[in-house]
């Protein structure tokens, strides 16, 4: 489990926490005041993604890791979001409000393909370029570095995730 799952998960308990002691000690005439007039959702802020460092790819020329770097950056992003989505889902007391939900859900995946689609040709273009340029045994390290970056970064579809 990642340190940011663990500290939401701290906090949710901590929430808890509060709100059993709150419950004990509230009045019920103040449980009804709170119950006719519920307070209004805060949105979140949005998500701030820190970019991948990119010191595992060692030497692979600079444009591969920019191109990995951001692909890393569009990965997480679209990750975060589909996690709020789910989240919101689960929050989610109409059935068209759900179905507004898969609706985002599943834009949100077409446009990370498209973008996945788009990074590969990218990728397919550099190392093809790349190719001529240098030996045989720096390419083949070239491309287990980019593939190695993918795993590391978790979108592995052949591990079952």
């Amino acid at each position: 489990m990642d340190e940011g799952s663990e500290i939401m998960k701290a906090v949710r308990y901590l929430i808890l926490t509060v709100v059993a002691v709150a419950s004990l000690c509230a009045s019920r005439s103040g449980w009804a005041q709170v119950i006719s007039n519920p307070p209004t959702v805060v949105p979140l802020p949005p998500v701030v993604v820190v970019p991948p460092t990119v010191t595992y790819l060692g030497s692979v020329p600079s444009g591969v890791k920019t191109m990995i770097t951001s692909f890393a950056v569009t990965r997480d992003n679209y990750l975060a979001t589909q996690n709020l989505l789910l989240i919101r889902m689960k929050k989610a007391t109409t059935a068209t409000e759900r179905q507004q939900i898969r609706a985002e859900l599943q834009a949100n995946r077409q446009a990370f393909l498209a973008t996945l689609k788009t990074f590969r040709e990218q990728l397919k273009t550099e190392l093809a370029a790349l190719k001529g340029k240098i030996s045989h045994e720096e390419f083949l390290r070239i491309i287990d570095a980019a593939h190695n970056a993918g795993i590391e970064g978790g979108l592995n579809h052949h591990r079952g995730h």
